[in-house]
């Protein structure tokens, strides 16, 4: 019944009236009392100064944290003391400290109570002015530069700090609490001094029954009014709290009831629609924390979420981590693209075809091309023509044989991109420009690339791809990563197939010779014949070699050709010239003499390997170089080529 009522009240006018009815009735007891009350002064001057000097705290203490100046410091310290001993002397009695040492009995028991109220308030009061007293206004932090680049912060560690000066947060705190106790100090200091007046006034035996009767109604008044604010404010307060408590502690399982004022039912209902709240982020989070970041907020329109900072927060990290999953999904497709790619080049890197028709098969498969073409830079060797050659064609799961087509520099979009070195994206495709035919008939593509593969600055391979859907930025890494490998790889293989080309050449020349000399020996009658044409052959033998260094050189290999037992079969003037030898010394030497890691194994006879190395000049200094070992499966005997790719 009394809850109905209750609840057309506001706290505001429940205090109201209850105040007035106690001040009331406490007004009326004063003044009847209070021609016959003597007080004694110098109690009443002490806890009456004490109100006053906990009013002068908060001001010193507000002046000093705005101005910083140490004499009202050493003024609130001195204030400080002097509390806490005219506290301390009224409890206890003993020397007033300020009153030129008079003393003062101990506090009476109706006394004491408002002492320990002081108490209660002025320990928390008097801790918070010692940290404005032993604290520093300002502190020091360090934020982190998260602009710096990379490469500067790992060479200057110090740039990625900045020392910022701050207003101490705990002095600010502490004075925010002074000012707002500052009330209730003045009120208990306040009710202490009517204490004391209290306790001296002798009370006239004539008004004893007066103060009886006055007692006992102040008390049911009180005891109604208690009566009254436990239902109206500390019952529904007290479950507000414990719901509350629920609510913070993540338990979202909980029912409010309806009673108390006004002000509790507007309390009641924000904690409700928190609850609703949290039930809603809860959700939101369990969701993107599975990595479904397509949930949205339920209410995100309502006007309550607009400026609600932690939503907002909560959605830019959800965005954040969105990001991030999507840039490590593309990190992982470019790593494992770029394993599968280089696989492949481990196990065709002598055959530059080969090698062409495997990545253009793997390549339209992992990136969902529909097709794929493959250009080699070459060189004629007689007319020194550089073009780009068509090795491999792939679309639609399907190899196709195709003519060498030769591509001239500057000549269409792949003598262009030749010519310029950078690549190109296209989304708009002439129709005629590539027709892919399949099952459900001829089609044009919507996105193409052209992508030079360089080595040494210089293009290499072209790779041409093109695809019925637009190609993401993934892709554009992956090419990027894979094709410096793709183009050395190429030159090597190239390069080792003219070496053996010569070599066999070579071989077949020595063969010849070794016939003829034979043939000599069996017929003398035809020495002469047999002569000159040993002479020739000979000529042609070393003209052979002349032009194998010279392919060499062309392509700018700085290689040697050893024999098993590591003797220097053959070495290339761009070898010969980088570590300073002769021609004719560098055939005196061993492959341990030149390589010192090999001076004592035979680690080098190895069918490929790539590694970093010291080579040994003919000053006897060592380099470090990166050479790659490989081995050449030749008729007569197996040999090995040791190409220098850098130093």
């Amino acid at each position: 019944m009394i809850d109905k009522y209750l609840k057309q009240f506001t706290i505001k006018q429940i205090i109201f009236w209850i105040g007035g009815i106690l001040t009331a009735t406490m007004l009326f007891t004063v003044l009847t009392l209070l021609g016959l009350y003597q007080n004694e002064s110098l109690e009443v001057d002490i806890s009456s100064r004490n109100a006053m000097l906990s009013q002068r705290m908060v001001l010193l203490s507000n002046i000093y944290v705005s101005t910083g100046e140490k004499d009202n410091l050493n003024s609130l310290k001195e204030a400080l003391d002097l509390y806490d001993g005219s506290l301390l002397a009224m409890k206890h009695g003993g020397t007033v400290p300020g009153f030129d040492g008079k003393r003062i009995r101990p506090a009476s028991d109706r006394v004491d109570d408002y002492i320990e109220r002081v108490e209660e308030v002025w320990k928390p009061f008097r801790n918070h002015i010692r940290v404005i007293l032993e604290e520093p206004l300002y502190t020091s932090n360090y934020t982190f530069n998260m602009n710096i680049p990379l490469d500067t912060a790992m060479l200057d560690s110090v740039g990625l700090l900045s020392k910022v000066d701050e207003e101490n947060v705990a002095v600010i705190n502490s004075l925010t609490y002074l000012e707002k106790t500052s009330d209730d100090m003045l009120k208990v200091n306040q009710d202490l001094v009517k204490a004391y007046v209290n306790d001296a006034v002798e009370i006239e035996y004539q008004i004893t029954r007066f103060i009886f009767i006055a007692t006992f109604l102040i008390l049911i008044l009180g005891l109604a009014n208690i009566i009254v604010l436990r239902r109206a404010l500390i019952t529904p307060l007290k479950e507000l709290a414990q719901k509350s408590n629920k609510i913070a502690s993540g338990n979202l399982d909980v029912n409010f009831d309806s009673s108390g004022t006004q002000e509790m039912n507007t309390m009641r209902n924000s904690l409700l629609f928190m609850k609703e709240k949290l039930e809603d982020i809860s959700e939101y989070v369990m969701e993107f924390s599975k990595g479904n970041f397509n949930i949205e907020f339920e209410k995100i329109n309502e006007e309550q979420f607009k400026n609600d900072p932690f939503i907002h927060s909560l959605i830019e990290t959800k965005n954040r981590l969105e990001q991030n999953s999507k840039e490590r999904n593309e990190r992982e497709w470019v790593n494992e693209g770029s394993a599968r790619l280089n696989k492949l080049i481990r196990i065709h890197s002598n055959d530059a075809d080969e090698l062409g028709n495997a990545l253009v098969k793997e390549i339209s498969r992992f990136m969902d091309c529909s097709h794929a073409s493959f250009y080699i830079h070459k060189k004629d060797p007689i007319t020194e023509e550089e073009f780009m050659e068509l090795s491999a064609l792939y679309a639609f799961d399907f190899h196709k044989e195709v003519e060498k087509q030769k591509v001239q520099l500057g000549e269409g979009l792949i003598g262009e991109i030749w010519q310029e070195g950078e690549f190109i994206y296209l989304t708009e495709i002439p129709e005629d420009y590539i027709n892919i035919r399949s099952g459900l008939g001829d089609a044009g593509p919507s996105a193409l690339i052209i992508y030079p593969f360089k080595s040494h600055g210089n293009v290499e391979v072209i790779l041409e791809i093109a695809s019925f859907k637009p190609f993401e930025k993934k892709s554009f890494q992956l090419l990027e990563e894979i094709g410096g490998a793709i183009a050395t790889s190429v030159i090597t293989s190239e390069n080792t197939s003219n070496v053996s080309k010569l070599y066999n050449d070579s071989k077949r020349l020595t063969d010849e010779l070794r016939t003829s000399e034979e043939e000599m020996k069996q017929n003398m009658e035809e020495l002469q014949a047999t002569q000159e044409l040993l002479v020739r052959e000979r000529r042609e033998t070393e003209k052979s070699k002349k032009l194998l260094n010279e392919v060499v050189d062309i392509t700018g290999g700085r290689l040697i050709i050893a024999e098993e037992d590591g003797s220097i079969w053959f070495g290339s003037h761009s070898f010969i010239d980088f570590l300073d030898y002769d021609l004719e010394e560098i055939y005196q030497y061993e492959i341990g003499q030149l390589f010192p890691a090999y001076a004592e194994n035979m680690d080098w006879k190895v069918v490929h390997t790539e590694l970093t190395t010291s080579i040994r000049n003919n000053d006897g200094e060592l380099m470090q170089v990166l050479i790659t070992i490989q081995k050449l499966y030749l008729e007569e005997t197996d040999k090995w080529v040791f190409k220098i790719m850098g130093k």
